[in-house]
């Protein structure tokens, strides 16, 4: 959690902390990235194995291929729903320069809901998980989150414990607000007489 606290810190709010971070399935990582695994690392291997004095253009090519499966794994860590404190941020990472972040705060949750469809998801256990927002017509999806339906009751957890302190933190300061009058309007009442 503390390389998650350094890595999104740019996203938080002051006071946020992240108590949870989904990510994408980690197959949907393989997956998008089997090209890149199998020509930029297994094949200079295979092509140093055939032809051992060739260390250059195995050394430039697998260069190549480790950065590729570095930008295959920053686009997959980036893609990510961060569960803090106050909300849900979504981040959805497009290549290296390309980022959007949406908030959704407990409190405007109008629903939570997730599909899994088809075989390999279902055996897998991925899928993806849709956060509906009080009056608005869009809806967040994390595509093929891992778990979706432990994540579905963890956000649910974090809203029913977030409503809870707000409340809590309401009733407070309505009390302290409603003894600040009385004893403001006890001072007016000695003052007149």
């Amino acid at each position: 959690m503390q390389l998650s606290n350094v890595l999104f810190s740019g996203h938080l709010d002051k006071g946020e902390k992240i108590l949870d971070v989904m990510h994408r399935h980690v197959f949907i990582f393989f997956k998008d990235s089997f090209k890149t695994l199998f020509f930029g690392l297994f094949m200079p291997l295979f092509f140093l194995i055939l032809f051992p004095n060739s260390f250059l253009i195995a050394g430039i090519w697998l260069t190549v291929g480790f950065a590729g499966m570095l930008y295959h794994f920053i686009d997959w860590y980036y893609d990510a729903w961060l569960l803090t404190n106050f909300g849900i941020l979504d981040i959805e990472k497009n290549g290296l320069f390309d980022k959007t972040s949406t908030r959704i705060e407990y409190h405007m949750i109008e629903g939570i809901s997730y599909t899994v469809k088809g075989f390999i998801p279902t055996i897998l256990n991925y899928g993806d998980i849709t956060i509906d927002k009080m009056g608005a017509q869009t809806s967040v999806i994390l595509k093929e989150a891992a778990a979706p339906k432990q994540v579905e009751r963890m956000i649910m957890k974090y809203q029913e414990r977030f409503v809870t302190e707000k409340s809590y933190r309401d009733h407070s300061a309505l009390k302290d607000m409603l003894s600040e009058m009385i004893a403001y309007h006890i001072q007016n009442k000695k003052i007149k007489k």
